[in-house]
């Protein structure tokens, strides 16, 4: 069993953010706030099989 590693950062002005979307977690946060982070991971939730998909197609082509 391999550990998928499908990260996505996150920037907005000279805020960063590393988030797993596959563990829903946060992994390096950078200047956002608390409620900028909840919204950020509604998003991730929401839209977590459309990121595994392209994840998929972009680097197993």
């Amino acid at each position: 069993m391999t550990t998928c590693r499908c990260a996505y950062i996150i920037e907005k002005d000279n805020n960063t953010a590393k988030f797993n979307f596959e563990l829903l977690a946060l992994v390096r946060p950078r200047k956002f706030n608390a409620s900028e982070i909840r919204e950020i991971r509604k998003l991730v939730e929401a839209n977590k099989e459309l990121f595994k998909q392209k994840w998929d197609e972009y680097f197993n082509d």
